[in-house]
């Protein structure tokens, strides 16, 4: 009997010792699990951390193990903070600078390079060089011309002085010659002293219409003069002034709407647009340039309606429906520029409504459109070396000859129509030899958007 109690005993310790050993193990199987899990999460936190900066796929890729490579010792994040800082300090003199501060630094649009803007200073550049070296040439020509004329001048004066010496030295010998016949020698005397007249009318002429092409030369040449002397200074001074002005592009078409007709350009008031401003609409800038030769409008014609800062809305005018206009289509108005104030000289009468009238009053509306988009109209008839643009109305008709028996009225209105038929003539003539673009209406409409009012 005790030798059963005994063993039952046994038993029992040996199951309470089994369940407070599988008791344990149960309480340090939940402590380490919920270690592994707390571990998991960190694990999670610290790779997502980590992948805000960079991700798996990037830390794999080549460029950023070159970047490590030329990072050296130093954190790559570290490294890359400096290269961002030396751009800054090297495009903008800001080591904070990001990309939107050093292209307002350098002036630069959404989509300009440095690379491209800087290409363009230089062609610029050169041709305004070209410009400029081209003229000197042609006011070099002149001063040879000037000195040609001189020469001639000198000739027919020293030729006048030898033929008034030698119808002289008749008169004497005639005089001595003819003592007993004094009413002969009277008669010979008047008519020698009739030619001598006669001769020196004859070379004053002359000499006075030499006089005159000089001074025209002169006149021209102190036109060619000034212009040289403001290209170079445009050309010293990098302006953004083109060899031909009507054809710079002033901005680019960013957005089409083909159901309102509504096109967005990339510059607003940051750059002096005003609403109601048109503009052409041309494929690319060649396109203005064979306009401006051709005078030969673009693919449309459209008006500014509104204005923001950095762009503006526009409305079409005059389209085509088999030439839409699309994005990076250029824009162009040859009396704009954000960056400078064109000088025009507008002479003459138009005829901006087509009803076959040219007046003055069309030609002041003309004058008030070039004042409202930003330029300058000259007061003056006179071309002057700054002048920009000459825009010429309808050339005036040559007057009828006057009849023998011309009244003082017709006499006037013969003169002021002759005038003003040569001072049209000589203002093209001049502009023509000083390179200066010459614009009527047709073309002034052409290269500013400008639709028949």
């Amino acid at each position: 009997m005790s030798s059963r109690s005994g063993g039952s005993t046994g038993v029992l310790v040996a199951l309470v010792v089994f369940v407070v050993l599988t008791v344990g193990l149960l309480a340090t199987s939940i402590v380490l699990y919920a270690g592994k899990s707390d571990a998991e999460t960190k694990e999670s936190q610290a790779r997502a951390e980590l992948n805000s900066f960079i991700t798996s796929e990037e830390r794999g890729r080549s460029e950023t193990q070159a970047l490590k490579n030329n990072a050296g010792g130093n954190s790559l994040f570290g490294y890359l903070v400096e290269q961002a800082a030396q751009t800054g300090d090297f495009v903008a003199s800001d080591r904070s600078a990001d990309v939107a501060r050093m292209r307002s630094a350098l002036a630069l649009g959404e989509k300009d390079t440095v690379k491209d803007s800087m290409r363009k200073l230089q062609q610029e550049r050169d041709a305004r060089t070209q410009e400029a070296s081209a003229l000197k040439t042609r006011a070099n020509d002149l001063t040879k011309e000037i000195d040609g004329l001189k020469d001639q001048l000198a000739t027919a004066e020293k030729s006048r002085e030898e033929a008034v010496s030698q119808i002289t030295k008749s008169i004497s010998s005639y005089r001595d010659a003819a003592n007993g016949y004094r009413g002969e020698f009277d008669t010979a005397k008047a008519a020698l002293e009739q030619a001598r007249t006669d001769m020196t009318a004859r070379f004053d002429g002359e000499t006075t219409s030499l006089q005159s092409e000089i001074d025209t030369l002169r006149s021209e040449r102190s036109v060619l003069d000034s212009r040289i002397s403001a290209l170079q200074s445009k050309v010293d001074s990098s302006s953004a002034k083109a060899a031909n002005p009507a054809a710079l592009v002033d901005a680019h078409v960013v957005g089409y709407d083909a159901k309102t007709g509504t096109v967005f350009v990339d510059i607003g008031s940051n750059r002096r647009v005003v609403a109601g401003m048109t503009f052409e609409v041309f494929d690319d800038a060649a396109g203005i340039t064979a306009s401006a030769q051709s005078g030969n409008r673009g693919k449309a014609s459209i008006q500014v309606v509104k204005v923001g800062d950095t762009t503006s809305t526009c409305r079409i005018l005059r389209g085509s429906g088999s030439r839409p206009i699309v994005k990076d289509d250029v824009v162009a108005n040859a009396v704009f520029n954000p960056d400078y104030r064109f000088k025009f000289l507008v002479h003459g009468k138009f005829d901006v409504n087509s009803d076959g009238k040219a007046t003055t009053s069309e030609s002041d509306f003309i004058k008030s459109r070039i004042k409202e988009w930003g330029g300058e109209v000259s007061d003056s008839d006179t071309l002057t070396g700054d002048l920009d643009f000459l825009v010429l109305g309808v050339q005036p008709p040559l007057p009828s000859p006057l009849p023998s028996d011309a009244t003082e009225a017709q006499t006037m209105t013969y003169t002021e129509q002759r005038n003003a038929r040569e001072l049209y003539d000589s203002l093209f003539r001049t502009a023509a030899d000083a390179e200066i673009p010459v614009l009527n209406w047709t073309r002034f409409e052409t290269l500013t958007g400008t639709v028949n009012r």
